[in-house]
């Protein structure tokens, strides 16, 4: 029997029980043992039992690297982990491969701009500030947040491209008529997009260079073009199944998953 874990923080686990179930359903078989362990249980469980893979659904590489030092095999790996939950290590791969980005910054320029928690996800810790005292009260408000700056871009909303396996599965487009940010969880409009080649090149060399089993690629449009803002690992679900439900890209994932232990 192989077993593993599919792994959340308690809180975010509240919020996507339907994808841990997903899993749970897929991968208990004749074949395959899963169960769910709460992030915060992780390396106590993994101590006393056997476990040979982990689907990990959480933002701290560190316990992906005692994992991998133990010779569990993640999902994703340490890398993409690594640096799609780190905003700044974000730009700087971004850079380092010459890939589109957003020139970002650790001290605050140009204005108005954007500031970001470099840990943030879900459209939160993000704020947009036109002055100097506004990003001091900003920071003086949130003592324990590391932020990064960029130049705020007018746009036409964003995209996340969905790569599974360095394939493209999926395309939707994000728009707030209410909002800087476009995410979905704060309100944004969301459709199915066909993005340009070009886009599903840059995904998919993205996905390749961190060897990202299941990653999402965020574009912001912009009248100058696509500039990727951010990398998401974990990667959530719940747009493709509003969208295009028939698609499954959980089963996708899981598939995967079952031919790469």
């Amino acid at each position: 029997m192989i077993s593993g874990l599919i792994v959340y923080n308690a809180y975010d686990a509240k919020c996507n029980r339907f994808f841990i179930n997903k899993c749970l359903e897929l991968l208990n078989d004749e074949t395959f043992s899963l169960k769910y362990v709460d992030e915060e249980k992780l390396l106590e469980y993994v101590s006393s039992n056997k476990v040979d893979f982990v689907i990990y659904r959480g933002r701290n590489y560190l316990l992906l690297e005692e994992l991998e030092n133990r010779g569990v095999k993640t999902f994703n790996n340490v890398i993409t982990n690594k640096t799609a939950n780190d905003k700044y290590l974000t730009y700087e791969f971004l850079k380092e491969n010459e890939l589109s980005y957003i020139e970002t910054y650790l001290e605050p320029k140009p204005f108005p701009c954007i500031m970001k928690s470099v840990s943030g996800h879900g459209g939160q810790e993000v704020f947009f500030a036109k002055t100097i005292e506004e990003v001091n009260q900003i920071k003086t408000e949130h003592p324990n947040l590391k932020f990064i700056f960029q130049e705020f871009l007018e746009n036409n909303g964003d995209v996340r491209i969905y790569v599974l396996n360095q394939k493209v599965i999926v395309s939707i487009k994000r728009k707030s008529q209410v909002d800087y940010r476009n995410n979905y969880s704060l309100g944004g409009e969301v459709e199915l997009f066909e993005p340009s080649q070009e886009m599903v090149d840059t995904a998919i060399k993205v996905a390749t260079l961190l060897k990202a089993d299941f990653v999402g690629v965020d574009f912001l449009l912009t009248e100058d073009g696509y500039k990727i803002i951010e990398l998401e690992d974990p990667v959530g679900s719940r747009m493709v199944y509003k969208l295009k439900p028939e698609l499954d890209i959980i089963k996708q994932y899981v598939e995967h998953i079952k031919k790469n232990i």
